[in-house]
């Protein structure tokens, strides 16, 4: 009787400590504090969370401050994609294959500006629940500073950035900012596109005697910029011209390094990765570029005096941008070579222009020669043949010897007045010349014209 009063207690103490065991784990236990997490702009990122394994798993993400909305849930082995909100329909996934070793973490695709803040991790299985928190922060670093000279003016500028970046400028050696003129008369602007990101723009005087350095910070990345301008290299048509690029790059095993004309055109790139150079070259520049040497330097050949102009190299890392100007001037060997620097357009243009003045020279000549060659009216008029002057010479001896004018001299006969009139008039109607040196008797009553 005792011993059946024995076992009846012990097992009753066994139920009842089993079922404080069971009470214990049901207990829904949150983590102390929550996970902060910082996501890159456009990219993916992962959340994390851990639960104790189990069977029957249930997993919710959800986001508190906008009314517990669903991001991902997974139930039934399976994800319930109808469940989730809008907003990150297709952009959330869970590692399925962890699930069972408790790895709830949730992968979420493409981050914006708006998937920043609180995050709650909801896990169950027949173990127990739990609930995490994770903080998410999202940033866009600044990726590249442009530095740009134009006019004796440096604008440096940067785009893409969050949160809100800063910009300072600063000079190698340093400068007093009292005595420096480049560094006071500055301008900064930053304005916010579309996704919500800041673009930097600032302006300054640039200092030719130093090194001008442009720095942009935004949270915990900083990118930085140098100008520096060279002195001038000389070069001749019939000579090899080596254009340096002074920047240092003993310490440096991964960079990209780049050579434009006029910081417009690119010449060629080069990407070193580890020590190891892959060198692309444009098309245009493929006859005059010889070679780039180790340190940079850019070796050309076969120049015209379209290539004078502003070099630079700029050399970029993954924190700095060196950018160095230099300038080329060639000298002509002889005259004949300005011709060379000629743009084949420029060539056409002239021949053409050439061409229509050498026609227009050619018909202002034939019509000239044209011209000269035809007589005037006057000129036939004028001009008595032999046959018409033994004719007048013939009339004029038919007069009458012995009628006289008052001078003396014979007169014609009627005839050859009326023809020397009307020869007379017309040559002065048509072109006011002289009329043949005829002399015309005057009669007597009869009027004599003047002309």
């Amino acid at each position: 009787m005792a011993w059946g009063l024995f076992s009846m207690t012990l097992r009753g103490l066994l139920s009842g400590v089993c079922c404080l065991v069971i009470l214990l784990w049901t207990v829904t236990s949150t983590d102390g504090g929550d996970v902060h997490v910082t996501c890159v702009f456009s990219e993916d990122c992962v959340l994390p969370c851990s639960f104790l394994p189990g069977s029957e798993e249930v997993i919710h993400w959800m986001k508190p401050e906008d009314k517990d909305l669903s991001v991902h849930s997974y139930y039934y082995s399976t994800d319930q994609l109808k469940q989730h909100s809008q907003r990150f329909r297709g952009r959330t996934a869970l590692f399925n294959d962890q699930i069972p070793k408790g790895n709830a973490s949730l992968l979420l695709r493409g981050i914006t500006l708006q998937d920043q803040g609180r995050y709650k991790c909801y896990t169950s299985t027949i173990k127990g629940n739990k609930e995490s928190f994770i903080n998410i922060a999202v940033e866009a670093p600044v990726h590249l500073v442009d530095i740009q000279l134009s006019d004796d003016i440096i604008t440096c500028r940067s785009t893409g950035i969050y949160p809100e970046p800063k910009l300072t400028w600063s000079t190698d050696p340093p400068s007093d900012l009292s005595f420096d003129p480049g560094t006071i008369q500055n301008s900064t602007s930053i304005k916010v596109d579309d996704q919500g990101l800041y673009d930097i723009t600032s302006t300054k005087q640039f200092s030719g005697d130093r090194t001008n350095i442009c720095t942009v910070t935004s949270g915990t990345v900083e990118r930085t910029a140098t100008l520096k301008q060279q002195a001038p290299v000389q070069g001749s048509l019939s000579s090899e011209v080596s254009i340096p690029c002074s920047v240092s790059q003993s310490d440096i095993l991964t960079f990209n390094l780049t050579w434009r004309f006029n910081q417009i055109d690119t010449i060629l790139t080069s990407t070193y990765t580890n020590g190891t150079a892959q060198m692309y070259i444009d098309d245009q520049w493929k006859e005059q570029v010889q070679s780039l040497s180790d340190s940079g330097s850019l070796q050309l050949h076969k120049l015209t005096m379209v290539h004078q102009g502003t070099y630079s190299c700029e050399l970029s890392t993954a924190r700095d941008t060196h950018l160095i100007l230099t300038y080329l001037q060639i000298t002509p060997d002889k005259l004949s070579d300005v011709s060379d620097g000629l743009s084949p357009g420029l060539i056409t243009g002239i021949i053409i222009a050439a061409v229509i003045i050498a026609a227009v020279i050619c018909y202002l000549l034939r019509v000239f020669l044209c011209k000269s060659k035809k007589p005037t009216r006057s000129q036939e008029m004028n001009t008595i043949s032999p046959e018409e002057e033994e004719s007048l010479s013939a009339a004029a001896n038919t007069n009458d010897p012995n009628e006289n004018d008052q001078s003396g001299k014979p007169l014609q006969n009627e005839e050859g007045r009326e023809e020397d009139r009307e020869r007379q008039q017309q040559g002065q109607e048509e072109e006011g010349s002289v009329t043949a040196d005829i002399p015309v008797p005057q009669t007597e009553g009869e009027d004599i014209d003047p002309g």
